[in-house]
């Protein structure tokens, strides 16, 4: 068998190490990048219109329901005093506190803020009548 040696002042890998760099450097020699056009973004009119107004309001209450009359004869306790919190709104009215009739003794409703059901109402305070002896209670509402 016969075997011939090349003799090169460099070492095998020297030589390796040239020829994947030439390669490498060869095959981006022929590269083309394509320059992409984008189009400037067209311009958009944007036309704000008001909203239709709201349909209109129409309050319609129910009657009151028939409430259950409420005669005794112990008179109800002097009012208590209360502290007003601050009104939530323009709007809310204050309704006081009252005695109330519940499991056969008076008990104290503390008042409250309530938004009216409608514009211009007013709240009409609860009371107890006094008549022929005896206390009816007369229950609150709007007018």
């Amino acid at each position: 068998m016969i075997t011939s040696r090349i003799k090169s002042s460099r070492p095998i890998h020297a030589v390796i190490s040239s020829a994947a760099i030439g390669l490498i450097v060869s095959s981006f020699s022929g590269c083309v990048v394509e320059e992409v056009h984008r189009r400037p973004p067209e311009r958009v009119t944007v036309i704000e219109t008001a909203p239709p107004p709201p349909p209109p309001v129409v309050y319609a209450e129910a009657p009151p329901a028939p409430q259950e009359t409420v005669v005794i004869q112990m008179a109800p306790p002097p009012p208590r005093p209360e502290v007003i919190v601050v009104r939530p709104s323009l709007r809310h009215v204050w309704i006081a506190g009252y005695w109330g009739w519940r499991g056969g003794r008076h008990v104290w409703l503390a008042g409250h803020w309530e938004l009216p059901p409608r514009g211009r109402t007013v709240w009409v305070q609860p009371r107890w009548e006094h008549r022929g002896g005896n206390y009816v209670f007369v229950a609150g509402f709007w007018r």
